[in-house]
């Protein structure tokens, strides 16, 4: 939950940050070497997403590859695919027409080709849709709120060590989104470490992250509807 956010924090910053060694880029460790970038977690927090079964109902693209021994014509499949979903391409790359050259059983699961495909090992290429879907049940946003400080051995060091990170959020903000998390900055400042006088600025960040509980529901299969006379 939370170590996928810190670790991906610290992969960023020590690709992006080259001035500070990827050794010294860590979580909860006061550094030994300066300069470092520590990042902590100062709290987190759930939050009701506000979904609700049968929203965000997704389907089930899968890939499958044959080997034909050039006499077989039925192939069956993992899944009972959609209906206009499947596309079949026999070498790989070179696409086939459904009707003309295979037919879909759709109740089965199975593919039937007009005239066997030539032998060959992954010579039979299928993608598809599943009528199985993926649906939303419940979710959580979960908020984390975490410090990340900059060590340096004077002010200019550690503010242009500070710089290039926010610097480095910012480039990934559009990446991490479509990871599903979302960064926020929320505040900065200013400390003095008091043993040794190394400078420290604290950059506090918001992270949000979905987590959704879902499950697999297969198609109707059957539909009845009754009259009750009164």
């Amino acid at each position: 939950m939370l170590t996928e956010i810190e670790d991906r924090l610290v992969k960023i910053l020590q690709e992006k940050v080259v001035e500070v060694p990827g050794e010294n880029i860590v979580i909860n460790i006061k550094p030994e070497k300066l300069p470092a970038v520590i990042i902590s977690n100062l709290d987190f927090k759930f939050e009701n997403a506000g979904l609700a079964e049968n929203i965000d109902e997704g389907k089930i693209e899968l890939e499958e590859r044959f080997n034909s021994d050039g006499v077989k014509t039925s192939y069956k499949l993992q899944e009972k695919p959609l209906k206009n979903s499947v596309h079949v391409e026999s070498p790989p790359g070179t696409p086939l027409a459904e009707k003309d050259d295979y037919v879909i059983n759709h109740e089965e699961g199975s593919i039937g080709f007009r005239t066997a495909p030539p032998k060959g090992k992954n010579n039979i290429f299928v993608k598809y849709l599943s009528q199985r879907s993926v649906m939303t049940l419940k979710g959580l946003k979960v908020k984390a709120l975490y410090s990340i400080d900059v060590w340096g051995a004077d002010r200019v060091e550690a503010d242009s060590i500070a710089e290039k990170v926010v610097k480095a959020l910012l480039t990934v903000e559009d990446e991490l989104l479509a990871e599903g998390v979302e960064s926020k900055p929320v505040e900065g400042m200013v400390l003095v470490e008091e043993e040794s006088k190394a400078k420290k600025i604290r950059l506090k960040y918001m992270f949000e992250r979905e987590l959704r509980v879902e499950k697999l529901v297969g198609p109707i299969e059957k539909i009845e509807i009754t009259s009750k006379h009164i």
